[in-house]
């Protein structure tokens, strides 16, 4: 007799490195390139058959095995680099439940992309800020915003009805106008995720190491005190858009769209986890993989400290095991303060890369966002405590 063997993983992979044709401000990606020393993308052959074969190897078989195209702007990459993974896939994985999924900025997007994601089902998802005012705020290049471009893109995904969800950042720009924000992505989409920008500057050996941004603190890095970037979010300004979102969609979309926070919030309340690493109580299952190969800790954490090895030399299983102690941190590595607090098994002390302040009582590891969960947290059940699902 066997049982249901789901184990999975969330695996990012960059096949094309950093590369990116925007110039976000607040990108802590793009220094990758000069800091890792990467050659221009992209995967190669070699690379790109072991990451497919070794992904469904780790994965359960009856999991469903994502493929996660992320960048950079994958979409720079031919199409051809696409459907060779795909026949890839069908080689290794035959009768396995797959799913591919792409992160874009959505300004290459036309008809052959989307077309082909219609097709062969992937799921896309669009960064985007808000309307434009917003967007063009900080998602630029050298000719200027790039607002009608990602927009255009949205429209031909519609057009192709391809499956996508909105990605926005909450910034310094647009955290005060959560109503505006989330008025204009609900006539885009019915899935949306909302992040925190908190990023801080850095020490003149980190920029001498070719980086825009801090090293953040972890399992494998001390914390420095660090002056806040300009479009970081306010510490309380995050918990004010997330509560402004959440009376927006209670309001208007109840049932209807679908945001993430909110549904990882009440997974957690039903102690069924809805996939939100931020707050979950471990993190480790997921890794970022470079086109070349290496193997790093998190997508937030691509960092020498933090390189697992690579898949040509050892297998993905045997560095996702290597991955514990940096899973295991996310919640030993919480000061009293924070285990103390009534927020704990929602909250998860947030992503470890947003530990920047000291507890209480001086120990390192309290969140830069502390503020924005504890307001979001307690809008939140207050809010939500009468909701059937609960009942």
């Amino acid at each position: 007799m066997t049982g249901d063997d789901s184990r999975t993983y969330a695996l990012m992979v960059k096949p094309i490195g950093a590369l990116c044709n925007l110039r976000c401000a607040y990108c802590y990606y793009l220094d990758k390139k000069d800091a890792l020393g990467q050659a221009p993308g992209p995967m190669n052959e070699a690379v790109l058959e072991a990451y497919i074969r070794q992904n469904f190897a780790i994965h359960g078989k009856d999991a469903v095995v994502e493929f996660s195209w992320h960048g950079g702007e994958p979409t720079l990459l031919p199409m051809e680099f696409y459907q060779n993974a795909l026949k890839l896939q069908k080689k290794y994985g035959p009768g396995r439940k797959i799913l591919n999924t792409l992160q874009t900025n959505g300004t290459l997007l036309n008809d052959d992309w989307c077309a082909f994601f219609a097709e062969n089902r992937f799921q896309i998802g669009v960064s985007i800020d808000g309307p434009r005012e917003f967007h063009d705020q900080y998602r630029v290049d050298a000719s200027g915003g790039s607002f009608d471009r990602t927009l255009a893109g949205i429209r031909l995904l519609k057009k192709h009805g391809v499956i996508f969800n909105t990605l926005t950042t909450v910034n310094a720009a647009n955290w005060a106008s959560p109503a505006e924000v989330y008025g204009f992505l609900r006539e885009l989409t019915d899935f949306m995720q909302f992040l925190p920008v908190v990023e801080t500057g850095c020490t003149q050996f980190e920029k001498d190491a070719g980086l825009r941004f801090a090293r953040p603190p972890g399992v494998h890095s001390g914390l420095i005190q660090h002056p806040m970037t300009d479009f970081s979010v306010p510490p309380a300004g995050y918990g004010r858009f997330l509560c402004g979102v959440l009376d927006e969609w209670k309001n208007r979309d109840i049932g209807k769209k679908h945001v993430m926070i909110v549904e990882a919030t009440i997974g957690n309340m039903l102690k069924k986890p809805a996939g939100l690493c931020a707050h979950e109580p471990l993190c480790g299952h997921s890794a970022v993989i470079e086109a070349n190969g290496d193997v790093y800790s998190c997508d937030r954490y691509v960092f020498p400290a933090y390189r697992l090895g690579n898949l040509l030399e050892t297998p993905l299983s045997g560095l996702m095991e290597k991955n514990r102690a940096f899973g295991m941190h996310k919640i030993y590595g919480l000061p009293e303060e924070c285990l103390d607090c009534r927020y704990i098994k929602l909250c998860f002390g947030g992503c470890p890369k947003d530990r920047i302040l000291l507890s209480r009582d001086g120990r390192p590891g309290k969140s830069y966002l502390c503020e924005s969960y504890q307001l979001f947290f307690k809008h939140f059940t207050e809010t939500m405590r009468n909701l059937s699902v609960f009942q």
